[in-house]
């Protein structure tokens, strides 16, 4: 799952055989953690999500907390950042921060009204986006620079796995072993805590910090660099035309990914209870079989697109791969407009495909994207500026739940009756649902379009060739 955080790697000569040294045991704990902090991210989308939608028909509170969470989580960046800076104790924090999250999950599987669940959500999404801070800070305390890339690109592999085991964890528990959602919520977050450990007991910090105590001040300090950093971006049009496009980019990426499995659960729903959910000769007696079903497949080629756009970016200007999966993502949304709760093939085809490999090479390229464009002087807080706009990339949020909340209430309207009482009526109410969710897709479409808009302004021609060895060593460490 890619953010930023941190300071940048010390840089070093070249690489000894010392300098490649690897560590294993703190090196494995913290690629193990990628795992465990991905574990939550996919319960929200695949289980919590689901759950929400099916009890509460409505999706408008956890959209806007979903969106409150982001920002305040983005506007205190600068602040743990500062926090791992001076006071050495990254790992620490990093440890309170996890608890809070595991806590919330278990919050979860004890609590389950809305106002428990949204609290809880609230509570651990902060928790769990902040502490991606301290986590990527101890990068460069598990791996010697010329390494960090190969640790890094483990843990964001075994990352996507996370959200794999958690996918099979909540189909074995609800479909083969008849558990609830509590029952899913309470075992997700065990193995949360379980996977965590290794981190929080075997990584150290191991820069050289001229420890200090946290104060104000420093805090000032660094929300003055940030705002210096937005003031200047108009002298550097190229980098402003990307901030602004991959914000955009992201912020449906963030959409799709949070309504994923409640969107398809929605939306092949009314074709599960007529008994015409098949695929490639399987039938789904329950649409939220199938959406976990979809999401396994959109992980799995999510994890080899990963690889690919990489490889990718490497061989043509990683700016055309980032258009080039916005387009993708483009497909991929259309696709599951028009062949949503119609062909499940065609829908795996579009938005599991197409979907599958935007979501992956905008994290892939963007990054890179951007190694490039900014001032190399200033690459440590143009990243800092990147990771802040990845976190406030979640507007779409609302926007998809008062879309769907506000045509799903007219549509349910129109139909005449309050509650549904024959099979029919119920089948009626799936299509109600299905349509205004369909909807509520469309809208992304608008600044999916624009984010790919302000990217074509740039000239990826006028973009200067960079040593990227050079660059990186000055870089923000990211996982």
């Amino acid at each position: 799952m890619p953010d930023a955080a941190g300071e940048p790697t010390p840089a070093t000569p070249s690489a000894t055989a010392e300098d490649r040294h690897i560590d294993w045991l703190p090196a494995g704990s913290w690629i193990l953690y990628d795992l465990a902090n991905t574990i939550y991210a996919a319960a929200i989308t695949y289980v919590l999500m689901p759950y929400f939608s099916d009890t509460y028909k409505y999706y408008t509170p956890i959209g806007v907390t979903q969106t409150l969470t982001m920002i305040a989580s983005g506007f205190a960046v600068p602040m743990m950042a500062s926090i791992c800076d001076r006071t050495g104790q990254t790992r620490l924090y990093l440890t309170v921060f996890t608890v809070i999250c595991i806590g919330s999950m278990f919050g979860w599987a004890l609590w389950t009204t809305e106002f428990a669940l949204l609290a809880f959500l609230a509570i651990g999404g902060f928790a769990y986006q902040n502490s991606l801070v301290f986590y990527n800070a101890l990068l460069p305390s598990v791996a010697p620079r010329s390494r960090t890339g190969l640790i890094s690109g483990l843990g964001v592999g075994l990352g996507y796995s996370g959200t794999i085991v958690t996918i099979l964890i909540a189909l074995l528990l609800t479909k083969y072993f008849g558990l609830g959602f509590k029952a899913t919520c309470g075992v997700c977050a065990a193995l949360f805590l379980l996977t965590a450990l290794p981190c929080l007991l075997f990584v150290k910090e191991k820069r050289h910090i001229d420890r200090q105590p946290l104060s104000w001040e420093v805090v000032r300090e660094r929300g003055a660099d940030l705002w210096a950093t937005i003031r200047a971006m108009p002298q550097h049009r190229t980098v402003m035309f990307f901030f602004l496009g991959n914000f955009f980019l992201v912020d449906v990426l963030n959409t799709a990914i949070l309504y994923f499995a409640a969107f398809t659960q929605v939306i092949f729903k009314a074709q599960a209870e007529a008994g015409d959910l098949f695929l490639f000769g399987m039938k789904f007696d329950q649409s939220s079989t199938f959406a976990m079903i979809m999401g396994l497949a959109l992980c799995s080629l999510a994890l080899v697109f990963g690889s690919f756009s990489g490889w990718l970016s490497d061989r043509i200007h990683p700016l055309q791969v980032l258009r080039g999966s916005g387009w993708c993502l483009l497909v991929g949304l259309v696709g599951a407009i028009l062949t949503g709760g119609k062909s499940p093939a065609l829908y795996l085809l579009t938005l599991g495909g197409a979907g599958a490999f935007g979501l992956a090479g905008i994290w892939t390229s963007g990054r890179k994207v951007l190694l490039l464009v900014a001032p190399q002087e200033d690459i440590a807080q143009y990243f800092g500026l990147y990771g802040i706009t990845l976190k406030l990339s979640v507007i779409g949020s609302t926007t998809f739940a008062l879309v769907s909340d506000t045509i799903f209430r007219s549509e349910k309207a129109k139909l005449g009756f309050e509650v549904a009482q024959t099979q029919a009526q119920k089948i009626a109410v799936d299509l109600a649902h299905s349509h205004s969710q369909k909807v509520a897709i469309a809208c992304q479409l608008i600044q999916l379009l624009l984010g790919l808009g302000l990217l074509y302004v740039i000239n990826w021609r006028d973009i200067p060739d960079r040593d990227l060895d050079d660059v990186i060593a000055a870089e923000i460490p990211t996982a």
